[in-house]
């Protein structure tokens, strides 16, 4: 699944739920993106006060983003947006950007850093949340679906499913399902 493909989401029950090294990886994952907000949180007054001129220090927060910001929302909010998600943001950016330095004359200033603070913490604690949860209610597949899949299990609803489109997490997932078939 590329960023741009329609969302390709399967009935409950079509995916098998991850072993222990899948659970064990979500949360590790998870623990890491929640450091990331955690970094995000405690710089976030330089961040809004200073946004362009701490970039560099945020290069590696703002690379992950990027690159799977759209599975993030496509797929945690079931919705194929395809790369509408990140064009919005990134607009929204560019153009809080603009005001800034038209008004104030600078980028670094709160009128870029505010937006900004709040893309960067919104992605981490959505994808941060999403993985840990995954890892406790073994959510089969791809872990931005544990959110409905928690919801679903509240209102007693089953919930769809989305194959992994971190390749990695999929053949961690596949090993695992081979190994505790052979036991």
């Amino acid at each position: 699944m590329n960023q741009s493909d329609p969302l390709e989401l399967v009935g409950p029950g079509t995916l098998t739920r991850p072993g222990p090294v899948g659970r064990l990886l979500r949360f590790g994952l998870g623990a890491l993106c929640l450091f990331a907000l955690w970094n995000v949180v405690l710089s976030a007054e330089a961040i809004v006060t200073q946004p362009f001129s701490s970039l560099d220090s945020l290069v590696v927060l703002i690379a992950l983003p990027l690159f799977v910001f759209n599975y993030v929302v496509n797929i945690g909010f079931s919705k194929s947006w395809g790369r509408r998600p990140l064009i919005a943001s990134l607009a929204a950016l560019g153009l809080s950007a603009g005001i800034a330095f038209l008004v104030s004359g600078s980028f670094d200033s709160p009128i870029f850093g505010v937006p900004l603070t709040l893309w960067l913490g919104y992605f981490y604690a959505h994808l941060g949340i999403a993985f840990v949860l995954a890892a406790f209610i073994a959510t089969p597949g791809c872990e931005m679906r544990s959110i409905p899949e928690a919801i679903g299990r509240v209102l007693g609803k089953p919930s769809e499913e989305h194959l992994c489109p971190a390749s990695f997490v999929t053949k961690i997932d596949a090993w695992e399902q081979r190994r505790l078939q052979q036991s």
